[in-house]
Order: structure tokens, then sequence, then C-alpha cells
């Protein structure tokens, strides 16, 4: 498969014991399967959740026409629809270490660097990470590209990931109950930005009828969560309600899935039991 070219780490980073993980394990593009998907272009818009039935997507087990795809709507917002499987190697207890432990810069990161360990995840796209003052309850930051490398003039942008409860947002109690005592994990965030425009995001985890673990994620660009209702964001601008930006957000979220199967383990036997700001 071919592998894409990645930026050279500083100096000071390469001296980095986890700098391998950047190094040592290449960014593969889309598999073929995913790439024939995303060469037979948008999919159609009638096979889209609208945001309308947005938590028709947390399901136990049931999965919708199109689960791999991207498309404008007719409203001019945008939507993607992403499917990934985990290997059987990569547990739970991995997955949660990971996206904790990528929050902590390790203790000896080089000022304006960025943060390596979110690095590890994308090479060609991540810069920084990290919680905003701090603080899990003000939100998590990312700066990142996200075209892969397609678009040498894009901007890296700030992003801030809001978390909420979708029991707040009008899924029942009784079926988060049911989800919860058939082991599917629920993320649900809004996304803000440096600039205007925002991103709901909605995914279930759960376990592969075919071995390893499964992600259903949705994206419905040009829409935010408010005080208990999903609410159209009119600021959002025009750059993200185009196909090739849903197309460079498909394949960046594609590439860093797949990656993370390639060097969590080997990551994680290495520092799980380390202090956690370890370099």
């Amino acid at each position: 498969m071919k592998i894409f070219d990645i930026p050279e780490l500083t100096e000071a980073e390469k001296r980095l014991p986890v700098s391998k993980y950047y190094t040592e394990y290449p960014l593969h593009y889309p598999n073929p399967l995913y790439q024939q998907l995303l060469d037979n272009g948008e999919m159609d818009w009638k096979d889209a959740i609208p945001v309308e039935k947005w938590l028709d997507l947390l399901t136990v087990d049931s999965y919708c026409k199109v689960e791999y795809g991207y498309c404008i709507m007719p409203d001019g917002t945008g939507y993607i629809a992403n499917y990934s499987v985990l290997p059987g190697n990569i547990t739970p207890e991995m997955r949660m270490w990971y996206v904790k432990w990528l929050n902590i810069h390790s203790k000896n990161l080089p000022e304006n660097c960025g943060n390596i360990r979110y690095k590890l995840w994308n090479q060609k796209d991540h810069m920084d990470h990290g919680l905003v003052n701090g603080d899990f309850k003000q939100g998590i930051y990312t700066l990142e590209t996200l075209s892969m490398g397609r678009d040498e003039k894009e901007i890296a942008h700030v992003s801030i990931r809001h978390n909420f409860d979708v029991r707040d947002y009008g899924f029942s109690e009784e079926k988060y109950e049911e989800l919860q005592k058939a082991g599917v994990a629920i993320t649900s965030c809004w996304e803000s930005f440096d600039c205007p425009g925002a991103h709901l995001v909605l995914s279930v985890t759960r376990n592969c009828p075919l071995g390893g673990v499964e992600t259903c994620s949705r994206e419905w660009i040009g829409y935010k969560a408010e005080n208990g209702k999903i609410v159209r964001d009119y600021d959002t601008p025009e750059f993200m309600l185009n196909a090739q930006y849903l197309r460079d957000v498909q394949i960046h979220n594609t590439v860093e899935q797949q990656h993370l199967a390639t060097f969590l383990p080997d990551l994680y036997a290495e520092y799980k039991d380390k202090d956690i700001d370890a370099d």
C-alpha cells in the first residue's frame, strides 16, 4: 500500500524516546476498499441520516444503507458517514488509555513543537492537542490540517471539542441503558473553531460481529448542540460546505483510524505503566 511522506520532527523531538512511534510506523493511504468508495464520489444525500433524526444512529446492532460516504445536503450543510474496524488486538483499555494519555504533554516536550503524542496518530495532519486551560470540562483543543497534504496552502485551524450527554438532547434513559448493557460506547460532541463554523459529531463503538471493534460515526457540518437542542450554525463558512472539504475530512478520519492499529499495541505495552508525563 502507498504511504504518505510525513513532516520531519525537530532535533529536540527526535531525542524523545516516544519519537520512534512517529518515525518507525508508516502512515498508509486509505485501504483499497475505502479508496474504491472514495473514488465513487459523493453518496446520495437521500441515504444520509437527516440531522432531525440524528439519534437514529444510536443502536445496538443496526446499520444504515450507507455507512461510508459524504455529501452536501439539500439545505447546503455537509454530511459525513464513517465506518471503521479495529482488530481484536486493540482492546477497549488501550483506546481509553490513549485518548487520555495524548492530552498530557511529555515532561521534556520542546516548546512550540505541538504535541508529539497526538502527532503519532496522524503524522501528516496532526500538530497539537490538549485540555483547554488544563480542564477537561472546558473542552479539548486540537490544532490540525485536514487535507493530508493535498492542499499545500491549507491553513491549520484550532478546534475545540465540546462533549455533551445525549440524554440531555432527547435520547431516552431506557435506550441509553440498553446500549450500556450491550457494551456500546457513545461519543457525542460538537466542535467549534478559531474561525466561524460548527461540526456536530456522533458515533457508536461496539463489538464487530466478525471480530474486533467497529465504530459507526457521523458528522453534520453546519450544526451544533446548544441548550438541549441541535441548531443550525449559519456562520459556518463556505470552505467547510463543499464536497472537496468533506472528502478531505473523510480521508483524514479514515487514515487515522486505520493507522491507530499499527502503533497502539506497542505504544501501550511500553508506556501504560510509566508516569503519565514520561517522555
